[in-house]
């Protein structure tokens, strides 16, 4: 694939900007659902101990326990003020996570079904974007920090398939929800360690019930889809290719 820079393009930043704000159905579905209710309890495992956390891709509701945290913020492209009127103690910025440049500041942070919204306008652009999360995430992160990725993967051979039609999708794109990308959960690792992260420990969640797919409620045994918890940690010591 040819090399390029990570990017979002304008018409996908909107188009999940306008899907995801104010869709109260789907936020409402998802707290219904069984698999949503695991992957909640599965990350709020990983704040436990947390005293300075990032939530990615947030959409005005905090899927983990935050009472306990000293120190909270969040970012999403889409910030209203019914965000603050909920949580008044977060601390809320609208931006893209691609555009992220903090450094050091946490000890946690969390994505959760977020990196096959962050798509390109091609396959290539799709992975660059991939590994621009992991770095500014590493770069955000305090040694020792780690980043919870709560992510919705698919099979190799799916996603070769998926792929090959992926530019024609971008054109003839007929849902309101947006266009995604669906990564195998190895594209995640290699992504990760990649920059310098320690891979953590990968737990699967399981498939029950029914999953949220492209804003449709489908039962989650009649699509590829694994969401998996993956946590990386961020070494205490740098090493140089970690550093530059």
């Amino acid at each position: 694939m040819k090399n390029q820079e990570a990017g979002q393009p304008s018409v996908a930043i909107r188009k999940n900007a306008e899907f995801f704000a104010g869709n109260d159905w789907y936020k409402a579905n998802q707290s219904r659902l069984q698999i949503y209710q695991l992957i909640a309890e599965a990350a709020a495992q990983e704040v436990k101990a947390a005293k300075s956390v990032l939530d990615i891709g947030n959409g005005g509701i905090f899927a983990f326990p935050i009472a306990h945290i000293p120190h909270v913020e969040a970012i999403d492209l889409f910030v209203d003020e019914s965000f603050s009127a909920r949580y008044p103690e977060v601390h809320w910025r609208k931006m893209n996570v691609l555009d992220l440049d903090d450094r050091g500041r946490f000890d946690t942070m969390v994505m959760i079904n977020r990196l096959h919204h962050v798509t390109g306008r091609n396959v290539a652009q799709c992975y660059e974007n991939l590994s621009r999360v992991f770095e500014v995430s590493f770069r955000a992160l305090q040694p020792e920090g780690k980043l919870v990725v709560i992510e919705s993967t698919v099979p190799d051979w799916f996603l070769a398939i998926y792929k090959l039609i992926f530019p024609i999708l971008l054109k003839l794109w007929p849902l309101s929800h947006p266009a995604t990308f669906q990564y195998d959960y190895l594209d995640i690792h290699r992504a990760a360690d990649a920059v310098g992260f320690q891979d953590g420990a990968t737990t699967w969640i399981p498939k029950i019930g029914s999953i949220m797919t492209l804003g449709l409620e489908l039962s989650s045994w009649l699509t590829p889809i694994r969401v998996g918890k993956f946590v990386y940690k961020k070494p205490a010591m740098l090493t140089r290719s970690a550093k530059s």
